[in-house]
């Protein structure tokens, strides 16, 4: 370029084509490494594990409540009636 062109356009700035592709490559680098260090922290992240074992206990939970029942309510409750001698309030 000569220095007339130069002065015509002050505000370009021109590289040669290998200074772009090194400042992509590192940009690309940076990107992965980045990238690299957010898969290993999720990996080592409880987040996982604690919300499988919430799914688990729900799902045993919605599993209990929703089959047979194994005792009576009222003895679940701790509301079963005394037992009277008096029959005709049956």
């Amino acid at each position: 370029m000569s220095d007339s062109h130069a002065l015509k356009r002050p505000g370009r700035v021109a590289f040669d084509a290998g200074v772009i592709k090194t400042f992509w490559e590192e940009k690309i680098k940076l990107h992965t490494r980045q990238l690299q260090s957010e898969a290993m922290r999720t990996r080592r992240s409880a987040l996982d594990r604690l919300r499988g074992e919430w799914a688990r206990m729900l799902e045993g939970r919605n599993k209990a409540l929703q089959g047979p029942r194994r005792w009576p309510p009222s003895l679940l409750l701790g509301t079963e009636p005394f037992p009277t001698q008096d029959t005709a309030a049956t």
